[in-house]
């Protein structure tokens, strides 16, 4: 392992694990400086009973609840947060808590920037963007105190510095990177995926395994990064069959929320890669889930990476023994039975095999191979692809 001439690890968020927490909910959230909680979710978990127990928790620390906001769809928009920001200032909040899945807990992300700093999701669009003491050269300015309740097994979302939000208007995703964007407080408890559906945690698995694989391989890796990604993909090997096969297994589910807590600590600072670039634009264009996309589009990613050099062969060869796969041979073998291992496990977790079977058109290939090349993850792949080389990626997806 080379020693690296600069990166940069940060994990500011404060991860509270274990059973029966959603009780002391407002016991820790308070730790944070909430009083006066917006609590931020959809309308699918707010039928599951578990919003009530939040609300339950946040009272009995304390806390008082200002509002629910759970207008969230699947994949949010900017027009949502506008909307979460407006709620919260017109309830006299001054906390959010999101409860929900990835697209909840950036929606809220967003509104938490809006909310505290005004304009709009498209203002602060980038990375390191937020505003900042000494002419935008100091620290950040602090945002309202932010806590994350995550209820799927695969985002990472509740400890990391990023939110990615679609853009209707423009159809794409706007990426938002800066420290303060980090929850302050995650509580990881199986009760709060108790109602995940296998398929969702099938898709949020993959997604997890997405990151890991990405953060070990992307320019962006880091002993630090690595130490996360590689446990994380110990943890996905152990546990995202038995968490899908059987949704009652509740150590199965808490060690999902694990794994993908792990595997987000890498990718926040920008260990991703072109799956990711690939995925977004899917995702913002033609509605596939995040997870889907990333479990279709990996495999090929990983054929596409792995010849690149020794070094980055070696990383997923890393990768490869973690996850109990033939690691021997050069760089195009170890990328073939990786792909094909990646292949397998989307099989038996019942996912779609090909975007075609997703609603992806083959007339949409250029548009997306386009937005592809505008990715952000596009700048840290290991590596460097033309627009006609997403445009075959996107063909063998397809």
């Amino acid at each position: 392992m080379t020693f690296k001439d600069f990166y940069q690890f940060a994990s500011p968020t404060r991860v509270v694990c274990g059973r029966e927490l959603l009780a002391s909910a407002g016991f820790e959230f308070a730790k944070q400086g909430a009083e006066r909680v917006l609590v931020v979710t959809d309308q699918v978990i707010r039928a599951t009973g578990l919003v009530e127990k939040v609300e339950g928790g946040v009272a009995d620390g304390g806390l008082e609840v200002a509002g629910i906001f759970d207008d969230v769809p699947q994949d949010s928009d900017t027009a949502v947060v506008t909307r979460c920001a407006e709620q919260a200032k017109e309830a006299g909040a001054d906390s959010f808590l999101a409860v929900g899945g990835g697209s909840v807990i950036d929606t809220t992300k967003g509104a938490n920037v809006v909310f505290s700093h005004g304009g709009a999701i498209p203002d602060w669009e980038g990375v390191f963007q937020l505003p900042r003491k000494r002419d935008g050269m100091g620290r950040p300015l602090p945002l309202a105190p932010l806590g994350a309740i995550h209820t799927t097994d695969g985002t990472g979302s509740e400890a990391s510095p990023v939110a990615v939000i679609k853009d209707s208007e423009r159809g794409v995703k706007v990426l938002l990177l800066d420290f303060p964007l980090a929850p302050d407080l995650a509580i990881l408890d199986p009760e709060s995926t108790a109602t995940l559906p296998a398929p969702i945690a099938a898709a949020t698995g993959m997604d997890a395994l997405t990151h890991a694989i990405e953060g070990v391989t992307s320019t962006e890796w880091s002993p630090h990064g690595d130490a996360h990604a590689l446990h994380a993909l110990r943890l996905i090997s152990d546990n995202l069959e038995r968490a899908v096969g059987d949704t009652s297994d509740e150590d199965a589910r808490g060690n999902m929320l694990v794994a993908a807590n792990l595997a987000i600590a890498p990718t926040g600072f920008g260990a991703t890669g072109i799956t990711h670039s690939m995925s977004h634009p899917c995702g913002a264009r033609y509605g596939v889930p995040h997870g889907v996309a990333n479990a279709i589009n990996l495999p090929p990613v990983i054929e596409f990476n792995a010849v690149v050099s020794e070094e980055v062969a070696d990383q997923f060869r890393d990768a490869a023994e973690v996850l109990g796969v033939d690691a021997r041979g050069g760089g195009q073998r170890i990328g073939r039975t990786l792909a094909d291992h990646v292949r397998e496990l989307r099989g038996r977790l019942g996912l779609p095999g090909r975007l075609s079977e997703v609603g992806v058109p083959e007339e949409g290939i250029s548009r997306l191979a386009e937005d592809a090349m505008g990715e952000g993850s596009t700048l840290v792949n290991p590596r460097q692809p033309s627009e006609e080389d997403f445009v075959e990626l996107f063909q063998q997806a397809l």
